[in-house]
């Protein structure tokens, strides 16, 4: 079995036929323009998102956040898609990693201060690798949320995994910051309850 990249995370057309061949820095640019490409982003979260898991698995400590450390890596990969220049000579992939090694140890620091009065973590280190099947059923957890959600919700949701602000997003459609906050807060509590149920 194996997965099928053009609609890992999303559903849209691009003109593209071969999305695969292009270089990473080619499918940021079909990023770009004022809409997110969904398959080209796509086939770039495809690419990276063994390191994603494997950064994660190595600094969560416990399993029972790991996952939110992948979202947080997935997180900080769409933010390094929105904000790279190829005009500073820094290849993509450097940039990439740099945004989702950031983005996890301030999530770690954020979680160490929370424990800090608690019980030690596990020892359990997650041994679940990336798999053909688990792309897929992360690419079927986020047509499950299109499901659960309604559209504006989705929309909200699916915007800022873009790397929108709050901010931006209510400007783009037109709604207060804390629709859109709240928006997101539900969808990412839906996700992380899709992503337990699958274990």
């Amino acid at each position: 079995m194996t997965a099928d990249r053009a609609d890992f995370g999303g559903r849209s057309e691009d003109p593209c036929d071969s999305l695969s061949s292009c270089s990473d820095e080619e499918l940021v640019e079909r990023c770009r323009g004022g809409r997110l490409s969904v398959p080209a982003a796509s086939e770039l979260i495809y690419r990276y998102f063994g390191f994603i898991k494997s950064k994660a698995a190595s600094m969560c400590g416990s399993a029972s956040v790991c996952d939110d450390f992948v979202q947080e890596g997935v997180l900080g990969f769409l933010s390094a898609i929105r904000h790279y220049s190829s005009d500073k000579g820094t290849a993509f992939s450097s940039y990439a990693y740099s945004c989702v090694v950031n983005r996890m140890k301030t999530a770690a620091a954020k979680l160490s201060r929370l424990q800090s009065t608690e019980e030690g973590s596990d020892e359990d280190k997650g041994e679940d690798n990336l798999t053909p099947e688990n792309i897929i059923i992360q690419r079927e957890l986020f047509r499950e949320l299109e499901d659960t959600l309604s559209p504006m919700e989705y929309e909200i949701f699916r915007l800022s995994i873009t790397g929108l602000t709050s901010e931006e997003i209510a400007k783009k459609l037109n709604i207060s910051v804390k629709s859109a906050e709240n928006a997101v807060s539900r969808a990412r509590r839906k996700l992380k309850g899709k992503i337990a149920d699958e274990k």
